[in-house]
């Protein structure tokens, strides 16, 4: 019983510590206790973010006796809902004015696929960068896989799993993503398209 406390207690102050490091960009940005931050000195967030209960910002420097320099960057007016679930160990670059809902994993990395090792944790990390642009707004419950770019304005049906780059302002949604709209601005509408 004695040892849990002490857990409990090394696990307070090792939460505060993270969140004490947190690398802000002019200001404070609102955290809530329940976050999970690793190695937040690569990590830099607008003042004015807002991420909800229970996100986690995951950077991993060591993987199988390799380092990493990841780095994750949040732009300004950036709100999550709750339970994000950010793993970088290369580059992850959210821009301004995006907006995720809850239950969101978008990770930069995979483990290597080389069947002759004992197992794929043998493997090093393959990494990418994935990029968020301006203006994007992910639904609920999506997977964000390495080497994806989603273009400004665009939106990410709830449930998908994104696999691909999709271009600005279009809307995707499925397993894999694909587009399914494309907004045109001469008819101020969303369009149904056969861009894949």
């Amino acid at each position: 019983m004695i040892q849990k406390i002490v857990n409990c207690w090394k696990n307070f102050y090792r939460k505060k510590k993270e969140r004490k490091n947190f690398v802000v960009q002019n200001g404070g940005v609102r955290l809530p206790k329940s976050a999970t931050i690793a190695n937040a000195d690569h990590i830099s967030c607008s003042q004015d973010a807002a991420l909800g209960e229970g996100c986690k910002l995951l950077c991993t420097t060591k993987f199988n006796g390799k380092t990493y320099t990841p780095k994750l960057e949040i732009g300004k007016n950036f709100h999550a809902t709750r339970n994000l679930t950010i793993q970088c160990a290369n580059n992850v670059v959210i821009e301004n004015d995006v907006l995720i809902a809850s239950d969101v994993f978008i990770i930069d990395f995979n483990h290597g696929m080389n069947p002759q090792n004992e197992n794929y944790l043998q493997n090093d990390l393959e990494v990418d960068k994935v990029l968020l642009e301006n203006g994007v707004w992910i639904g609920n419950s999506t997977i964000i896989l390495p080497g994806v770019t989603i273009g400004e304005k665009s939106i990410i049906g709830a449930g998908s799993v994104v696999t691909k780059s999709i271009p600005p302002y279009c809307i995707a949604a499925g397993n894999p993503a694909k587009v399914i709209k494309k907004y045109d601005f001469n008819t101020k509408m969303w369009v149904h398209t056969n861009l894949q």
